[in-house]
């Protein structure tokens, strides 16, 4: 029988970035629908809680080769997906998705050692179709150091399971307490870990460090530079800055 033409493929330089990405998005979602058109490749979707949402975008300017006759959903299980992409070395990589036989194939090729792997996974039926992403203001955003960030959450977990994140016109500032003690962290606006602070006034909110923890040292690998954008008591989003793409998170608040 012969072989039928992928309907869609992507060719990265690098399978271990994209590696990087999908560990990321599955910090929120275990399974997830890629959709696949003109512009790129694309997932949205929320945890079973609905407390975090994941919005990737990887546009086609980012792939060495691009090809989309249609545009298609491609749902995965995540987890999946990702044992494959683990494997990854400095290779790269092709995706491949058949509609007919609806699997999606992932090749990783060392051309200088004249190696090649292909993995085959099967898809999922398709959901309802793409999360929306809420439509949001911020009265505050600020750049950090995303390692800081990352060191502010674990140390926010020795004495509590929430955190108070604070973004005020000089600094941002990480606060916890509990029947353990107190903890705060305060990255000034002049100091070398705090890129920029974009505030009238100071806001905060309480959140999770459950959530707050598992997407960011899932993501940290990806970027030096964190995002944060905040209003009092509303969901705050975390944007990790790609090429040629977005990947960016919401988390809801812990109303108290």
């Amino acid at each position: 029988m012969a072989e039928t033409s992928p309907v869609f493929r992507l060719k990265l330089p690098s399978a271990e970035y994209f590696s990087a990405l999908v560990k990321a998005i599955s910090s929120v979602v275990d399974e997830g629908s890629f959709t696949a058109d003109s512009e790129g490749l694309k997932l949205t979707g929320m945890d079973p809680a609905h407390v975090s949402l994941v919005n990737f975008v990887l546009n086609k300017e980012a792939a060495e080769e691009y090809v989309c006759e249609k545009t298609v959903e491609i749902r995965v299980n995540i987890s999946d997906l990702l044992k494959f992409l683990k494997r990854a070395g400095d290779e790269s990589l092709m995706l491949e998705y058949d509609e007919q036989s609806r699997r999606l194939k992932l090749v990783f090729t060392n051309p200088t050692a004249r190696k090649e792997r292909v993995f085959t996974l099967p898809t999922l039926e398709s959901s309802a179709g793409p999360t929306p992403v809420p439509k949001l203001t911020f009265e505050a955003g600020c750049r950090v150091a995303t390692q800081a960030f990352y060191e502010a959450i674990e140390d926010a977990a020795l004495v509590s399971d929430y955190t108070r994140l604070t973004i005020s016109p000089q600094a941002v500032i990480l606060t916890s307490k509990s029947d353990v003690g107190t903890h705060q962290t305060k990255l000034e606006k002049d100091g070398s870990l705090v890129y920029e602070i974009s505030a009238d006034k100071e806001v905060s909110a309480s959140f999770s460090l459950t959530y707050l923890d598992k997407i960011v040292s899932a993501s940290k690998s990806i970027s030096d530079e964190t995002r944060l954008d905040l209003s009092t008591n509303k969901p705050v989003k975390i944007t990790m800055p790609i090429t040629a793409g977005k990947l960016e998170f919401l988390i809801a608040p812990r109303l108290e």
